[in-house]
């Protein structure tokens, strides 16, 4: 008894690591981590200028193009499955959609045509960074001003970017099982942009108060009919010229073109 069932477990952790090794099941690890290397920097980058996270970006192109290997994404260059028409180009695809008593139909749709992978990687923020005509902050719920981390904004996603009521579990099951947190990075810190407009407007700010209160002081006096002067101080008190200003801030912003 106790040598079949011995066999029995060997045969079936046999069995396991043969499906874990096989062929088929390398070969699509392979083509989704390669589609992930191949969207990474686009996907960062655009995530970024907008204040999305980017690994809820790369799920949503993962699960929507089928890792790029959809007929929407490779005629259309369509990877997140956006419905219309993009500068009046648009291809007719058959999608499922589920109803709302959970049921799923098939039907005829118009997608968006695009004529590069980034255009469709730049619409796809658009839309998630402006919502719909009547309400657009429909998907506020994406935003890294809005939440506290990327599972919260794919789940914001169910319901409202696809009638599959599972798609915000789908896409964090995808941010888990590749890892796609890393591609966030410092997407929800401010960035060194804002830091220095920030610091900027603060420094204006403060500089317009005090030169409005020289101006206030510098009134003569109803009692002794004398001016008192106060002199505001230098925006930037460490009397550095423009040109180091200039250079420092030069070497913070590094340039985030892609190469075409």
């Amino acid at each position: 008894m106790k040598r079949k069932l011995f066999g029995a477990i060997v045969t079936l952790l046999l069995g396991m690591i043969w499906f874990v090794a096989s062929p088929t099941n390398n070969a699509r690890a392979s083509v989704e981590t390669d589609f992930i290397n191949i969207m990474k920097d686009p996907v960062i980058q655009v995530s970024r200028e907008n204040h999305l996270y980017a690994s809820v970006m790369m799920a949503q192109a993962m699960l929507e193009s089928n890792s790029g290997q959809s007929d929407l994404s490779i005629e259309a260059n369509n990877f997140f499955g956006v419905k219309g028409n993009y500068d009046g180009e648009s291809v007719t695809m058959r999608t499922q959609e589920m109803k709302s008593d959970g049921k799923t139909v098939t039907i005829s749709a118009q997608f968006k045509k695009y004529p590069t992978i980034l255009d469709s990687i730049k619409d796809n923020a658009y839309l998630l960074r402006h919502g719909t005509s009547d309400d657009p902050d429909y998907y506020s719920g994406t935003w890294t001003t809005n939440t506290l981390s990327a599972s919260d904004a794919a789940y914001a996603l169910s319901q409202k970017y696809a009638t599959d009521m599972a798609y915000g579990h789908k896409l964090n099951h995808l941010i888990k099982k590749y890892h796609l947190e890393k591609l966030d990075g410092e997407t929800t810190s401010v960035s060194v942009n804002d830091q220095i407009a920030q610091e900027l407007k603060k420094q204006l700010t403060t500089t317009k108060k005090r030169e409005t209160e020289a101006q206030e002081s510098s009134m003569p006096s109803k009692i002794t009919n004398r001016k008192i002067i106060i002199q505001a101080e230098q925006v930037f008190k460490n009397k550095q010229s423009q040109k180091q200003i200039k250079d420092k801030i030069h070497i913070a912003l590094p340039s985030l073109e892609l190469k075409k």
